[in-house]
């Protein structure tokens, strides 16, 4: 079974996508910052990693770093309030894609399809 571990500060957003993506096939492990991934990817290596980009503590734009340290071939999305975000800082390229949160999960279940027909292969973003 294909492991993503998800990275958000708001319980609603993570329980929400746990059990969206669970319905879909995933197991789904969940993390509340960048510094509770980086600490879960130690421990337990995902197949994919979703990160929020804002997050208390360690953003995920902070943890793309470290967990590339520990596991620099696993995708990583990065999912956010703004998209621009993403552009705005250079270590964004280290993530397969950048989705916008909605209500609606239907991009990101996109990206995780489309991130895990193409894993380890750079440049979807």
């Amino acid at each position: 079974m294909t492991t993503i571990l998800l990275a958000d500060d708001k319980k609603n957003i993570r329980d929400y996508c746990k059990q969206e993506l669970e319905e879909e096939g995933y197991r789904v492990i969940l993390a509340r910052d960048g510094r509770e991934a980086i600490e879960r990817v130690q421990m337990e290596l995902p197949d994919l990693i979703i990160l929020d980009l804002r997050m208390p503590r360690v953003g995920g734009l902070e943890a793309v770093g470290p967990i590339r340290a520990i596991s620099p071939e696993v995708p990583i999305i990065l999912f956010t309030a703004n998209d621009e975000d993403c552009m705005a800082d250079g270590r964004s390229r280290l993530a397969v894609a950048c989705v916008e949160k909605s209500e609606n999960l239907t991009e990101l279940k996109r990206a995780i399809a489309r991130t895990l027909g193409h894993a380890g292969r750079e440049g979807l973003f």
